[in-house]
Order: C-alpha cells, then structure tokens, then sequence
C-alpha cells in the first residue's frame, strides 16, 4: 500500500523513516492514496457541474467528450511527464496513476510520450476552464475559478508523485517547478497559494470538541432508522454499565461489540459507523473513534501472499477505531483460487487480537450477508449482533431531499415541493430490490442542479431568489418527467 509520511503542523512530505518533522519538529502522520482520490472527487464534482456552460464557450461547444474526461486525460499527461523525468516509470507510479485516475495504464502507455513537452504544449484542460470561467464570471459568479482549483489539483497531486517512491529526484524536482512556474505564468486567474496538505488533524481536533450528547442527538436526529437508532442506544447503555461493572471488578461474560450491517444502499449505514465509532471513543471504548472505509478491492491482493499484507495495512490504520467493510459479501468467493478467503482469515485473527481496541462492522445486501456469515465458522461466532437498516419511506425521502437543499441554501417552491412527493409515492411503490435510497434521493438533487443551471444559464439577469430556488421545471429532467 503506497503511503506517505506528513507533518500534521507545516505539511511537508517527508522520509517514511521520519517520525518528527525536520522543519518544524512537529509529529508526523500517514497518508495514503485515498486523501488524494477524495480531492480529485471533489474536483470532478465541479468539474460536471461546468458540463452546463459548454454550449456557450466557443473553445468547448464542439467536443465530444466531457470536461471530466478532458481533465483525466492531462492529468495522465502530467504524471507522465513527471514520471519519464527520471527515465524510468517504478511499479510505485503505475500503481499513482491508475489508482488515482481509477484506469488501466501501461507502461508503454507512459512511455508513448516520451517525447511530450508540457512547457510547450498547452493543455486543453486549462484553457476549457478558464474560458469557462470567464462566463460564469459574467453572471455575477464571482468566486467561481474552477482553472485555480485545477492549478491547486496539479501542484497536490504532483508533490505527492513526485515522492511516490520515497525518494525525490532533482531533474523531476525541477521539471514539477518549471511547469507550475508556467501554468501560472499563461493562465488567468491563477493565484498562487503556499501548498497547505489539509490532514486529518483539523478534522480529529474537531472531533475532540463533539460532546457525547452531541453526538446521540446527532444520531437520534437521522431522518428515519427508528428501529436502528433504538437498538444503537440499547448497544451504547449495554456497554457503559459493563464499563461500570468492570471498574467495581464485578465478572461479567465476554461481549463481542463486532456488528453486522444489512440492507439497501444509501440506508445510512455508514453514517450510523461513523457516529458509532465516535461515540465509544467518548465512552472509553476505543482509543481514537475514527473510521476506515474498505471494501474488497482494499483488502484483496492479485497473487499469493499481497491479500495479507494489504489486509493487515487496513487493520493497522483502522485500530483504535471501526473498520467498515462494505459488500462484505464478495469476499466469500466459492473458487479455491479466490484470495477473498486470506482476507477473512487475516480479520478474523486481527479482530481476536486486537478486541481490546478495534471493531469490525461488515455490510451488505441482508441475504447475501447471510451467506458470508455462514461461509466460515470463524464469522458466525465473531458477529452476532445485526443491525437491519430498513428502506425509507416516501416521506423520509422527501425530508432527505428537503434536507439537501436546505445544507446547500436552497429552497424548493410549492410547485416542485408537490411534484417531489407524487414522484417519492410512485417511486416507493415500485422500488426494485436493491433500491439506492439517499442515492437515489441525491442521483435526484444532482440532476435538479444540473437542470437548474441550464435553465438560469441563458439569462441576462439572474436574481439572488433564482439562483437559490429550485422549481418544478427542474425536476422534469426527461422525457417522462421523472
């Protein structure tokens, strides 16, 4: 697992051999790929969100392809460039690239541009935002300066690249800095900010301040999960009291706190996680109270012996609070070849070794949960708590998309408000088996912004209550107004 070590206070990348910052002396901490992709999602985020001004920018009106996928392509560009800096592409950088950009380059991939010059190739990418920019500017969109977030993107991502393999080489040093010395020379609207990585830390201080009443109000606040935040609060009381029996040294029977998960996607399961993990760090039960997110693609490696070393860098950064596997399922693979079942077994040992400190909650669609339990004897004895998350009904629906645009400062009109009803009703009457819920509902919100936008775009004078009002048109996102 690619990672890198970082000062929590100044943000240097330093030697994974360090454990204090010598800048600053400071501590230092992990990251690993994962802070870098949830950047890029919020990039592509706003990115898709610009998808709505290409009819009316001359430079971007007759392209084919997204803006998205336009960003990834340069992106590549960039990191190829990089890479060849030295001659030579490491299995390290492969594995940046394609895990970032979520693709399947090869090193003749890379190698194919060779010859690419950045310094006197202007990249299509800056120069679509940067007109795109300049219209939404004319709309009064002032804080809009989607090119400086790209710019921002190519300067993170290229640091971290950079020290991939735990070493920096001079000649790529001075090709990163002589290309984000050119990027800001040639393109508007570029400021150039000092490189801030914003770890964890703030985050975890943050965290440190939530009361534990705060936090059960927080969990008995969640639209809908009546019978979920019931049984929560009965698992929170059961542990407190053992916690008081076992400091007046009363004997009491071994208690499991590993949890099983089931239901539809977008039921707030890992919201109720998340929540959880930070109410037993508050009671004393777990060291940090963090969560770690994974799935199979986290855990199992593609030939004999990388299964383990991936699982148990997933457990190490997960102790001290809950890891949580989503789609747990698919690590019971009937195939004697399958490396889903070294997965399981490296868990199942971490969860008896490490009790004291680290829980382990899996998730997944109820009947197929049910197989995995009963896939290994291991797994039945360690998760016997069940927590169904049930589907929303049509009115909790509608109160999670009420929500949404309320956190987004936007206000629904009477019109839509009907609309989005009738259309929750007739969507739970005929929702399929693995129905998205809160996706759903946000797939939704996406699509009224996106239509929104479309329709405020061609006007001279946008008001302040138009641009923070959604309305019936814009939920009439297709042909059947649904």
């Amino acid at each position: 697992m690619i990672q890198w070590t970082v000062c929590k206070n100044c943000g240097k990348i330093l030697d994974n051999s360090q454990t204090i910052c010598s800048t600053c002396n400071s501590e230092v901490e992990k990251l690993e790929i994962s802070y870098l992709t949830n950047h890029l999602s919020k990039l592509k985020f706003l990115i898709n969100t610009l998808n709505v001004f290409k009819p009316y920018c001359d430079s971007v009106s007759d392209l084919n392809v997204s803006l998205e996928s336009i960003i990834l392509d340069d992106l590549f560009k960039w990191f190829a460039y990089l890479g060849l800096g030295d001659g030579k592409i490491t299995d390290n950088e492969l594995e940046f690239i394609n895990t970032l950009l979520d693709s399947t380059y090869t090193r003749e991939d890379i190698l194919s541009l060779t010859d690419l010059k950045l310094d006197s190739t202007p990249l299509l990418s800056f120069k679509c935002l940067t007109e795109l920019d300049s219209f939404g500017q004319s709309f009064d969109m002032n804080n809009l300066n989607s090119a400086n977030e790209l710019y921002e993107s190519y300067k993170l991502f290229g640091k971290f690249f950079i020290t991939v393999d735990n070493e920096l080489d001079e000649n790529v040093l001075k090709d990163y800095n002589d290309y984000i010395g050119y990027l800001k020379q040639n393109y508007e609207n570029i400021s150039d900010k000092p490189l801030k990585i914003n770890s964890n830390v703030e985050k975890e201080e943050k965290e440190e301040e939530e009361s534990l009443e705060s936090l059960l109000d927080e969990l008995n606040k969640l639209i809908g999960l009546d019978n979920v935040k019931k049984d929560v609060n009965s698992l929170i009381n059961l542990v407190q009291i053992r916690k008081i029996r076992k400091s007046r040294g009363i004997k009491q029977p071994a208690m499991s706190l590993h949890l099983v998960f089931t239901g539809n996607p977008g039921t707030g399961k890992t919201t109720v996680a998340r929540l959880l993990a930070k109410i037993y760090h508050k009671i004393g039960v777990l060291s940090k109270g963090h969560l770690v997110e994974t799935d199979r693609s986290g855990l199992v490696g593609g030939y004999v012996g990388q299964t383990a070393i991936k699982t148990q860098d997933v457990i190490q950064s997960a102790l001290g609070g809950i890891l949580f596997v989503d789609e747990a399922y698919s690590l019971a693979s009937k195939s004697e070849n399958d490396y889903g079942r070294e997965a399981i077994d490296t868990l199942l040992k971490a969860m008896e070794d490490k009790r004291d400190d680290f829980i382990v909650i899996v998730a997944g669609y109820t009947e197929l949960m049910d197989e995995f339990l009963h896939s290994n004897p291991g797994l039945e004895s360690r998760f016997n708590k069940f927590l169904h998350f049930q589907d929303y009904d049509a009115d909790e629906l509608f109160d999670i998309f009420i929500l949404m645009a309320s956190e987004a400062n936007l206000v629904v009109d009477d019109a839509g408000r009907k609309y989005l009803k009738e259309y929750f009703d007739r969507l739970t009457d005929n929702r399929p088996s693995n129905f998205a819920n809160a996706r759903a509902v946000r797939n939704l919100f996406e699509e009224a912004l996106t239509a929104q936008a479309n329709r405020l775009a061609p006007q001279n004078d946008i008001t302040d209550e138009e641009l923070n009002t959604l309305t019936y048109e814009d939920f009439l996102v297709d042909d059947n107004g649904e």
